[in-house]
């Protein structure tokens, strides 16, 4: 599995260079990586789809910050109700834990200008394709329109991560919806084919990422959030260049091809 994991992944980075080449973005200066290239966020429209409250900031908090310094319009969508996360709540708690976990994440966002966001309360860490959960996120899609959706790559080893790729294949169905998918890092590195400098929003970032007390109780996320933002600077090159974030970029007919044939390829054969 883990070969054809690095396969897939070496695949994926091939064959979005010709639509990262015709969206203007530039080739990395590292000789040995020629499957990333670098993109300036602008103003598009964004959703953001976090399965828990803080994935959002974790995987794409410095980036969303550029979308709104250049005079984008940013969304964030959290799929969960945030109960479970860190372990099974005690009984009695779970009302307050998700108070706590929404509060946080609305002055988390409110840290990086964006709006409060959507909750659509689908169990934490049983997060599926439910009937009301698809319309709702349709429902959401439609309504925002947008241009970029940003989501967790469908390779990431969370369960509730990795639904959320099958969760939006679901909601677009039949639908005439079309947008770039960036798949972001939270617990599992990608393989990139997109780099987007933070340094300028990377202190919005820490501040943000600051809110999740409840979080940062259970792991230190901030200090292996901003270490791997400061690991994938190496792929510039640049001295100047201290924090970036990561994704892999392509458009959603693409990405829904490459979700269902690493689910076929990676489903076990039949005797």
């Amino acid at each position: 599995m883990r070969r054809l994991t690095a396969l897939l992944l070496r695949g994926l980075a091939r064959t979005a260079r010709p639509y990262l080449r015709a969206q203007g973005l530039l080739r990395v200066s590292k000789i040995f990586n020629r499957s990333a290239l670098e993109w300036q966020p602008g103003a598009e429209r964004v959703l953001v789809l976090a399965p828990h409250m803080d994935d959002e900031v974790i995987g794409c908090g410095g980036t969303l910050a550029r979308h709104l310094a250049a005079g984008g319009q940013v969304c964030v969508a959290f799929l969960t109700d945030g109960r479970g996360a860190g372990g099974p709540a005690q009984p009695g708690d779970a009302a307050q834990r998700v108070a706590t976990r929404k509060a946080e994440a609305t002055r988390a966002l409110a840290e990086l200008g964006i709006a409060p966001p959507r909750f659509l309360d689908a169990p934490d860490g049983a997060l599926g394709r439910s009937a009301p959960l698809v319309a709702a996120l349709r429902e959401l899609l439609e309504a925002v329109r947008p241009e970029i959706v940003y989501l967790p790559f469908f390779l990431e080893e969370h369960p509730d991560h990795r639904a959320v790729s099958a969760l939006l294949a679901a909601a677009v169905h039949g639908t005439s919806l079309d947008f770039r998918c960036l798949g972001y890092e939270v617990w599992t590195p990608l393989f990139p084919n997109c780099l987007v400098r933070i340094d300028a929003t990377v202190e919005a970032k820490r501040r943000a990422l600051s809110h999740y007390q409840s979080q940062l109780a259970e792991a230190d996320y901030l200090h292996t959030a901003l270490g791997l933002n400061a690991y994938r600077s190496s792929a510039l090159l640049d001295p100047g260049c201290r924090y970036v974030e990561a994704f892999y970029a392509v458009p959603l007919a693409r990405y829904l091809e490459l979700l269902a044939a690493y689910g076929a390829a990676s489903s076990p054969t039949p005797a």
